[in-house]
């Protein structure tokens, strides 16, 4: 069956969230539903789903709710949505308003990217009043969802995916480790925004702290404006600013990943990380905090290693153990590969997400 789907995106575009109603988008328009993604004005969203023929409506969105959310409702005037999907929580807010105009006339959905620390006792009745469903990205988004009291048939779980270059196997770091001067290091890589407790950071310099001058890190994803705060904050670990290198945002990606020795991924919190799945697809060995979603994908002592959050040591111990041991590294970096091309390509997750439209759309007008 084919739907009409109303995708919402508002907000810079930098998240992964955004990035997932870019790839949602367009495999549903491949499957052949009518998809409209609403993004904000001259947004990274609004180029990149125009780069991939991705039907837009752009609007201002920081404003008043009420003024964004009769925007809209003038845009879809006339037409007969199927679906509302929301991806942020500005974007949940809209589609609320909108279930609460169009009640049965609507499906409203809300994608759910990462774990929730805190929610107000308030939170899960307003959501199970006005989503019909929810997508959680992992396992541990979608039982934090239920723990918090979102009704557990309302939640389903399709993992998360990335797009990869069909050259990838081709692709090579050589160029950028010359002009970096980095032949002789080994390069520890990590792909986040910054933050000093969500994203490990603080962690993350602990371990790094222990470790000698052989050893540098990549770090990709933290805007010029950004990147002054993160050496000072460095530097309060005894690191030196010439050991840490950002790029900022990139386009060539994959570039810099070819670039790594090893991935890290020290979070406290993840729902189930992009950057973690590119790194599986880049063939790199993964070492990566023992949270749920993270361990959805690394098998310890399978396809990676875990370590404990509260234990930096234990980051610092497998950066050494893998830099130590090639072969093994080597062996973790392409069954975590292997993992990646089995079971979470945009190809299968296409499936999931079309089937999911299938199923919430028999079981909301069985009711």
């Amino acid at each position: 069956m084919i739907y009409k789907i109303l995708q919402f995106s508002f907000g810079g575009g930098y998240a992964g969230s955004a990035k997932m109603a870019i790839l949602s988008s367009s495999k549903l328009i491949e499957k052949g539903h009518n998809v409209k993604l609403f993004v904000s004005k001259d947004s990274l969203t609004k180029r990149r789903a125009l780069e991939k023929g991705i039907p837009i409506i752009e609007l201002e969105s920081n404003r008043k709710l009420s003024i964004l959310v009769n925007d809209v409702i003038e845009n879809i005037s006339g037409q007969k949505p199927d679906f509302a999907v929301a991806y942020h929580s500005q974007d949940r807010k809209v589609v609320m308003k909108l279930k609460a105009k169009f009640r049965k006339q609507i499906i409203s959905v809300a994608y759910r990217q990462n774990i929730s620390l805190s929610t107000p006792f308030i939170g899960p009745i307003i959501y199970n009043r006005y989503f019909d469903f929810m997508i959680a990205c992992s396992r541990g988004v979608a039982n934090s969802l239920i723990k918090e009291g979102i009704k557990k048939n309302k939640v389903h779980v399709i993992h998360n995916t990335t797009e990869i270059p069909e050259n990838i196997s081709k692709i090579s770091g050589e160029k950028i480790r010359s002009q970096l001067g980095l032949q002789n290091k080994i390069v520890l890589g990590i792909s986040s925004w910054f933050h000093k407790e969500r994203k490990g950071f603080d962690i993350l310099f602990k371990a790094f702290s222990k470790l000698d001058e052989r050893f540098v890190l990549l770090i990709i994803g933290i805007p010029k404006e950004n990147q002054s705060e993160v050496f000072e904050y460095a530097s309060s670990f005894s690191i030196a600013q010439e050991r840490i290198i950002m790029p900022g945002f990139i386009d060539n990606i994959f570039e810099y990943y070819k670039v790594m020795d090893i991935f890290l991924l020290p979070s406290r919190s993840e729902g189930f990380s992009l950057a973690l799945l590119e790194a599986a697809a880049s063939g790199l060995p993964i070492i990566a905090s023992n949270i749920p979603g993270n361990d959805e994908f690394i098998e310890h002592n399978k396809n990676g290693l875990l370590f404990d959050i509260s234990q930096p040591d234990e980051l610092s111990q497998s950066i050494l153990t893998l830099s130590n041991d090639k072969k093994l590294a080597e062996e973790y970096g392409l069954l975590a590969k292997e993992y990646f091309n089995r079971e979470y390509t945009l190809e299968r997750y296409a499936e999931k997400l079309n089937n999911f439209f299938d199923d919430a759309y028999s079981s909301f007008y069985s009711k």
